[in-house]
């Protein structure tokens, strides 16, 4: 059943939840172990049960009264994958062997950082009545942003991995996934990274959006598109000069794209001859740091300027 909406059109949001969690009894319960059961509770009464009523309401207030509901998500990243194809297979002259698929993966990977650093920016600013009136856990505001907006990235996942099974392996899907199988379990691994890197990174622009409202503006017009270049979208990693190789992979996104690809993809095939990379787990273990570590910035700038929110609105 979904999580009803209710919480935010009365007088103090998931304060049901909170007094069920309060008024649970103990019996039955060692009471060595009644303090872990309390804390476990209150976690899930005052963190995730107000994360998913918080996710389920965006993504049905994003998609009431339209035909297609949520695959409008899959639009635009699938017509900017098109519109690459033809620009840079057909305008361009680049000749790799299913470039659409590459393409396309990148894309829904791209839509899901832009869009996640984008409404990570306003989300505390889109929620101003909660944050003013009601005392709960604001960082559950920038997460619930990054986790709606993942939602989307695994239906896009899906998509992708029905257009890899219909066109890309077709002929032989049961011989890749063999093949592949080692590596499919890097996946969750790279996902769970870009995750912990948005995490931190919505975490702090959120806070900080709300201080300094130029910053989204600035994340849209400058940041986001210096970031696309910077990654691996609409080009190979192998393409970069090697000489500029070991800074360009400094950048987590372009990391996290390149591995993506790595593991979802075959080795593209070069007209010029030239090798694809291997797995480079030296700049994957470096990702995964740095990714770690702008959770913990993240998550330390948003506990110091929390209290303040509602005096900065």
């Amino acid at each position: 059943m979904a999580p009803s909406s209710s919480a935010f059109t009365t007088g103090r949001p998931f304060s049901g939840l909170r007094h069920k969690a309060m008024h649970q009894t103990d019996e039955g319960i060692n009471p060595s172990q009644q303090g872990v059961v309390r804390l476990q509770a209150s976690l899930r009464t005052s963190f995730w049960e107000p994360m998913v009523v918080l996710v389920w309401r965006e993504l049905r207030v994003r998609y009431k009264r339209t035909a297609l509901g949520f695959f409008w998500s899959l639009a635009p990243p699938i017509a900017q994958a098109f519109l690459w194809l033809i620009v840079v297979k057909w305008f361009l002259g680049v000749k790799v062997p299913n470039f659409s698929a590459y393409l396309l993966c990148n894309a829904f990977t791209w839509q899901f950082i832009q869009n996640a650093l984008l409404d990570g920016c306003s989300a505390v600013m889109f929620h101003m009545p909660l944050v003013k009136a009601f005392p709960m856990r604001r960082e559950i505001l920038p997460l619930a942003s990054l986790a709606s907006n993942f939602v989307h990235y695994l239906s896009a996942m899906l998509v992708l991995f029905a257009y890899l099974a219909l066109v890309v392996y077709r002929e032989y899907l049961f011989v890749w996934l063999l093949s592949r199988g080692t590596w499919l379990l890097l996946l969750p691994v790279a996902v769970a990274g870009l995750l912990a890197l948005l995490a931190g990174l919505v975490l702090a622009l959120s806070c900080l959006t709300v201080l300094y409202h130029d910053l989204k503006f600035v994340m849209d017009s400058f940041v986001l598109r210096l970031l696309f270049f910077a990654c691996p979208v609409i080009y190979f990693t192998e393409q970069v000069p090697e000489v500029w190789r070991p800074l360009y992979l400094l950048n987590p996104f372009a990391v996290y794209l390149t591995t993506l690809r790595q593991i979802l993809l075959p080795p593209p095939q070069f007209p010029d001859g030239r090798p694809p990379l291997p797995f480079d787990w030296a700049h994957f273990a470096l990702a995964l740091l740095l990714s770690a570590l702008a959770l913990l910035v993240g998550w330390s700038v948003f506990q110091r300027t929390k209290r303040q929110l509602a005096e900065w609105l």
